[in-house]
């Protein structure tokens, strides 16, 4: 369904607001910012301004990819909403209350959090968006009563129909497993057993990955503790 387009909200006056710099960005990634209006309205904003003019173009393209992307999660909780467009190389979003998961964080409920997390990657995907990177931390956020928000749609895909039913299952896969590596990485004994065998499964899957270095950090021994142990 086609989206409605979104509302302007003019450089000048972003310029004039107070700003926090989350994120420099880099030669293809546009900075984050945290601006804060006279009215005290928050937005985070993520601009190409600052890119080097050599490589802003494709910084230009990956953010409104990324905007796109975004704007298919419309209406659903715990993912941020874009709000405006500043120009080509600028666009708003609301920010999302919570800090990045931590492990004692994640020791509080950790079979809450994982559901949570599982059903959230389910909904994405129903959607037909894949995040693929919900495995570093800082993407994953628990917010007061230990709410989850998932950020960062940077290198998320949304593929056409046909490359979806050719390759749903092993996007869908790449997301659930980061759930599923929180819960073995912090509170394996939280596992139930089909999770375990799907954790090393996928471990197995890893080794002969040569793109991606096989590293267990411990979670191979712990999760066939747990199977020992149910």
């Amino acid at each position: 369904m086609k989206k409605s387009p979104l509302p302007e909200w003019p450089r000048t006056q972003l310029e004039g607001c107070e700003q926090q710099l989350l994120s420099r960005g880099s030669r293809w990634k546009p900075a984050v910012l945290r601006v804060v209006d006279a009215d005290g309205r928050v937005r985070i904003v993520k601009d190409c301004l600052c890119v080097s003019p050599l490589t802003r173009w494709a910084a230009r393209y990956l953010m409104g990819r990324e905007r796109r992307i975004m704007r298919r999660l419309e209406g659903m909780k715990g993912f941020p909403v874009v709000q405006e467009v500043v120009d080509r190389n600028a666009f708003t979003m609301n920010e999302m209350a919570g800090e990045p998961l931590q492990p004692e964080t994640f020791r509080l409920a950790p079979r809450r959090l994982a559901d949570a997390l599982l059903e959230m990657a389910a909904a994405m995907n129903e959607r037909g968006v894949f995040h693929l990177d919900l495995r570093q931390r800082q993407n994953v956020l628990i917010g007061k009563g230990l709410k989850v928000a998932i950020i960062d749609f940077g290198a998320a895909w949304a593929p056409n129909p046909m490359t979806r039913w050719l390759f749903g299952g092993l996007l869908r896969q790449v997301d659930r497993s980061a759930a599923l590596k929180y819960l073995a990485l912090f509170a394996p004994e939280h596992l139930t057993r089909n999770e375990a065998e799907e954790v090393l499964r996928g471990l197995r899957k890893r080794k002969l990955w040569l793109l991606s270095p096989y590293r267990s950090r411990g979670i191979e021994n712990a999760v066939r503790k747990r199977l020992e142990d149910i």
